[in-house]
């Protein structure tokens, strides 16, 4: 007895594997680009995470300095694990003569974008 084997189909044909192929290499496409964003994304929210550590210490170098701190502006360079920081710190009067304006700005030394700002206000207390 012989079976006929022309009329049966196993397998897939090759346009079937392509298709599958191709449908596939977009996916993953897709998904590598995905995930390179999200890896992009991590390492900015990192820096932009230290960069605020940096000015929240800097802030409170400030603050424990003195209680009242001069009007000025200081630049100075802070390391932070294995990144150096430019901080520049300024101290201004406001139109309210007991409260002075304190912001602390931070960036990496070689750009010219900050990283990241913070605006703070101190009270002189009243006298008795």
């Amino acid at each position: 007895m012989m079976t006929d084997f022309a009329n049966e189909q196993r397998g897939f044909t090759l346009i079937e594997v392509l298709v599958a192929l191709a449908i596939f290499g977009v996916i993953a496409v897709s998904l590598l680009n995905t995930m390179q964003g999200s890896v992009r994304q991590q390492a900015v929210m990192e820096e932009r995470l230290s960069a605020n550590l940096v000015a929240q210490q800097a802030l409170a170098e400030i603050r424990m300095r003195s209680a009242w701190p001069p009007v000025g502006e200081k630049t100075e360079r802070i390391s932070l694990g294995a990144r150096e920081w430019q901080v520049t710190a300024r101290v201004e009067d406001t139109s309210e003569e007991r409260m002075r304006h304190i912001t602390v700005e931070v960036a990496r030394p070689e750009s010219e974008n900050l990283a990241y700002t913070l605006d703070a206000w101190t009270a002189r207390e009243e006298e008795r």
